[in-house]
């Protein structure tokens, strides 16, 4: 099935290459996305690909549809991120309320599954306490996206959490240590 070893193709290298990954899953004939599973797997890649190109999408349809199926059928990683970019499109459309909803609900299966992504929820769910202004909760996550970056190895993320670190810090008025 040839859409089936398209996205699972596009799979293998959406982190490392998500502006490839992007055109290649844009140019997908939707028509042929005949099952429920396919429309998720799609759904969920295409999410991936547009939060990983720095786009910010306010349209929550696309990750709804991952969620549905996935709330339901395959691997607890999958429902975990389609809750994350859910929560994503919360946080673009300045809903806060909901896209922490969608975070904590990511983070309880991540957890178990899904270590990259549970310091990116964390690291999600600062920005979110940040706009908020809830401070406490905003240096608690970003700690918390630290150590969880640090402990798997993922170095790209340590700067700007860092960063995250820094702005929470300072919104504490612990300014030396924001420096």
């Amino acid at each position: 099935w040839r859409v089936d070893n398209t996205l699972t193709d596009v799979e293998t290298y959406i982190m490392e290459r998500p502006d490839s990954a992007l055109v290649v899953l844009d140019s997908i004939d939707r028509t042929l996305l005949t099952t429920d599973r396919l429309k998720a797997h799609h759904a969920l890649l295409h999410a991936m690909a547009l939060d990983k190109n720095y786009i910010d999408v306010t349209d929550d349809s696309i990750a709804q549809v991952a969620v549905d199926f996935y709330q339901k059928h395959g691997p607890l990683k999958n429902r975990a991120r389609a809750l994350y970019y859910l929560g994503k499109s919360y946080f673009y459309q300045k809903e806060y309320d909901k896209a922490i909803l969608e975070y904590s609900k990511a983070e309880k299966i991540a957890e178990k599954c899904d270590s990259l992504y549970l310091g990116m929820i964390k690291s999600a769910q600062a920005d979110t306490y940040n706009r908020t202004h809830n401070s406490i909760e905003e240096l608690n996550c970003s700690y918390d996206a630290m150590e969880i970056f640090k402990r798997i190895g993922e170095d790209q993320y340590i700067r700007p959490i860092m960063l995250s670190l820094g702005i929470a810090k300072h919104n504490k008025a612990m300014y030396s240590d924001a420096i």
